[in-house]
């Protein structure tokens, strides 16, 4: 994952100083991309140990290595296709909205991809193949999402819970053993409904799958296999609209990992497909 992206995934949840430098970097990509660790901290009005604090906490040994990669960050941008920036705004025509409501979602999706390595994807999806029993939980949009993929492991075969009640899902996570996974999706990761289902789950030896924002959390820290997505959202969320369009990429990603790892997948599908066709043919 590219440091532009980093820091915008993790800006909500930085200090005061941190989000001082988060948002001149941001705003002045060129300019800091000479400057040395000292030159930022005068530029911004921090200490030089605040932008090496800074450095780390994205993953980077130190400022240099962190310089590095936010060139490259600059470079690989310059070779997507040219974004329309800013947000959406009241008097925005349709063709103006359309395209930069595409340009967010495109860079939404980019940066999730770039977000999960692919040893984790493959590592999740194979967790979900061989599960027993999958708990499925979001809340709100995300349960939108949680229902979507359980749909699709239903067509695998899998046996999956799924309840929309937070009781049952929780008294469901309570039935859940050695060899069951929850899959947990929260966008924030610290939907407390979502973290108390995760948290009875792994009291009876179960495993996390979770889905959440690039950031420590409640579920990332109970997750075996921690998966993120990264969606810029605006004051006005609208619906979460980049949250769940990242989302949906990362539950499409392992159904088809899982697909092309399971040698009934197609025999499967295509028991699906005819099973739906009778339900047609009769209501016709």
């Amino acid at each position: 994952m590219g440091s532009l992206a980093k820091i915008r995934a993790m800006r909500d949840s930085m200090s005061n100083h941190e989000r001082r430098i988060a948002d001149f970097l941001l705003d002045n990509v060129e300019i800091v991309r000479s400057h040395s660790s000292k030159a930022l901290a005068e530029q911004v009005g921090v200490s030089q140990s605040s932008v090496v604090k800074f450095s780390q906490k994205l993953g980077y040994k130190g400022y240099s290595d962190f310089k590095l990669s936010l060139s490259e960050s600059v470079a690989r941008s310059a070779m997507l296709p040219q974004a329309i920036h800013g947000d959406i705004a009241s008097d925005d025509d349709l063709a103006t909205v359309a395209r930069k409501l595409i340009s967010r979602k495109n860079m939404a999706l980019n940066e999730t991809v770039m977000a999960n390595s692919e040893d984790s994807l493959i590592r999740s999806a194979e967790a979900l193949r061989t599960a027993k029993r999958i708990l499925l939980f979001g809340v709100g949009a995300s349960s939108l999402v949680a229902r979507d993929i359980a749909y699709k492991l239903m067509k695998l075969g899998k046996s999956v819970l799924i309840e929309s009640d937070t009781h049952v899902q929780v008294a469901n996570a309570a039935t859940l053993g050695e060899g069951d996974l929850v899959f947990a999706i929260s966008e924030s990761g610290t939907t407390q409904d979502v973290v108390r289902v995760a948290q009875t789950g792994v009291a009876q030896g179960a495993e996390v799958l979770s889905l959440t924002r690039f950031t420590r959390n409640p579920l990332t820290e109970l997750a075996t296999f921690p998966l993120y997505c990264v969606a810029n959202e605006t004051e006005a969320r609208s619906s979460s609209i980049l949250a769940r369009t990242a989302q949906f990429m990362v539950i499409d990603l392992l159904f088809i990992l899982i697909s092309q790892r399971d040698r009934k997948a197609n025999e499967l599908f295509e028991r699906s497909r005819q099973a739906v066709e009778v339900l047609r043919h009769h209501s016709k």
